[in-house]
């Protein structure tokens, strides 16, 4: 158990996902297996907890909350962690991050396996790698019932650029990817994210494709069998230094996506991508589940794109890589100044 003086602080990365988004549903790798492969960067979600001075868990989140009984709190991410992993005692725990909800980047997950460490740690237990992961996959699953997959909490847990493999028994398997060091120079200086100015909730699109998938649809099947090998052939692409095949597979995954989501109108991002790529980007995709957030483009000469972008109004969140995963640190009370 932290000291009652203590702070504990800790972050956990966003991501990009390059391939086999939507595989990593339970309703399909329960069925089929899944894979996908995907980067954590170095935009965060951020925690912040102290002991509470008096006998109410105080919150601040997007909103403030103060209750006696933390099965009160309103938050769903929240309210599951402190049940779980809180010791009892009352908190003081404030969080924010880099960008907005609904916008693509893991965002909800990374809240989660945040949550999950600075509770934890503030209790005297530091989960880590997929021991984290999974935690954060069942309250965000389980708890608040939400219905997303698992790949946005096992980036942010072990951070760097991973491919999962998502058994149908449940496991997980993470691999690190082995890059060149020109893929590496290629994420950090030619993929760029540009904002669309729409956000959406993941867990309302995904949910569609749960119940096609429980009912049998035979074109989301097979929609998704192609994801997750289009996935792996991007894995072996990025290992193999060759990125005008990671560009095709990216165009392929919209593709994909975009197939998935037939019925959903986006001539918003339909437009920025048709610019990126009429600027010179081998590829463009968007990211996360669809319907709004950050479209990822590839693009050799990154300069005449972020131009067209900025003219259409869609502001760029440039990033690097993050190879650390979440992680926290307790100070004493003083020690931040």
């Amino acid at each position: 158990m932290a000291r009652v003086n203590d702070i504990v602080l800790a972050r956990a990365p966003l991501r990009i996902a390059l391939g086999g988004g939507g595989t990593d549903l339970h309703s399909h790798y329960g069925e089929h297996g899944g894979f996908v492969v995907s980067g954590a960067i170095n935009r965060y979600v951020r925690m912040r907890i102290s002991g509470a001075q008096g006998e109410l868990f105080q919150l601040a989140h997007l909103e403030t909350e103060q209750v006696a009984d933390p099965t009160e709190i309103a938050h769903p991410i929240l309210r599951a962690a402190i049940t779980r992993h809180g010791d009892g005692r009352p908190l003081d725990l404030s969080s924010d991050g880099d960008v907005e909800p609904g916008t693509g980047l893991g965002s909800s997950g990374a809240y989660a396996v945040c949550a999950v460490k600075a509770v934890g740690m503030a209790a005297g237990r530091d989960l880590a790698g997929g021991e984290l992961a999974e935690a954060a996959c069942a309250i965000e699953i389980e708890d608040a019932g939400r219905t997303v997959g698992k790949q946005d909490q096992y980036a942010s847990a072990h951070g760097g650029v991973n491919s999962f493999t998502f058994a149908r028994d449940g496991t997980v398997e993470v691999q690190r990817l082995d890059l060149p060091d020109q893929v590496h120079e290629a994420l950090r200086d030619h993929f760029l994210l540009f904002y669309t100015g729409q956000s959406r909730s993941a867990a309302h699109i995904l949910s569609g494709q749960v119940e096609r998938t429980l009912a049998g649809d035979a074109e989301l099947e097979r929609n998704l069998l192609r994801a997750c090998a289009a996935a792996r052939e991007s894995s072996r692409a990025l290992e193999a230094g060759d990125l005008d095949a990671t560009a095709g597979l990216m165009n392929e995954h919209w593709a994909l996506k975009r197939e998935r989501l037939a019925g959903v109108a986006m001539p918003r991002i339909e437009e920025l991508r048709e610019l990126a790529l009429r600027g010179g980007a081998r590829a463009a995709m968007l990211m996360g589940a669809g319907g709004g957030g950050y479209l990822l483009a590839y693009a050799p000469d990154p300069e005449p794109v972020r131009a067209a972008l900025a003219t259409a109004g869609a502001p760029e969140l440039t990033f690097d890589l993050d190879v650390e995963g979440c992680v926290g640190r307790v100070a004493a009370d003083g020690e931040l100044g």
